[in-house]
């Protein structure tokens, strides 16, 4: 009896399945569909696993330039972001907080969101340092040039003083 239920069953299903795919007319179901995004983000991931950073690098520029869509373009922003902490100078860390804004922006409920929160905290808290370290290097330099303004003040207040006390002994004789 059991055999005949379960025979039942795997024919149910099989027609099932059969018309299903009658309906969908030679296209491939959606769960099989996968994006051209998807497969670019897929290859980009293939690539960093083989160490080619430049070559993901470009891949995911291109997801990132392409149609949005959410779990395909977040990740890419989110791995381009941090392939840009690498770039020599603050051009890199600046992109890098570029890519998180724009993440946080268009995509606030994302995986990749949460995840990279504490990073761009760090990254808009380490350019506000660099802000502060340039703005107090421009203010020393400033005093310096200050400091030096003063010094020739007083020595031609000095000479001056002195100039002075020559032309008042000058009219006392």
């Amino acid at each position: 009896m059991k055999s005949k239920h379960l025979v039942c069953i795997a024919m149910l299903a099989m027609v099932t399945m059969n018309s299903g795919c009658a309906v969908l007319e030679g296209r491939t179901p959606r769960f099989l569909q996968f994006s051209e995004q998807e497969r670019s983000l897929t290859g980009a991931l293939d690539q960093l696993r083989m160490g080619k950073e430049q070559q993901a690098r470009n891949v995911l520029e291109k997801v990132v330039e392409g149609a949005p869509a959410a779990g395909v373009t977040d990740e890419a922003l989110f791995r381009l972001a941090l392939l840009s902490l690498r770039e020599d100078g603050g051009k890199g860390l600046l992109r890098a907080q570029e890519l998180l804004e724009r993440l946080a922006d268009k995509y606030p409920d994302s995986l990749w969101t949460r995840q990279s929160a504490p990073l761009l905290s760090h990254l808009t808290e380490a350019r506000i340092l660099r802000n502060r370290q340039r703005e107090l290097k421009n203010l020393k330099e400033h005093n310096l040039s200050l400091s030096r303004d003063n010094r020739e003040l007083r020595q031609s207040l000095e000479q001056l003083k002195r100039l002075d006390l020559e032309l008042e002994q000058r009219i006392k004789r």
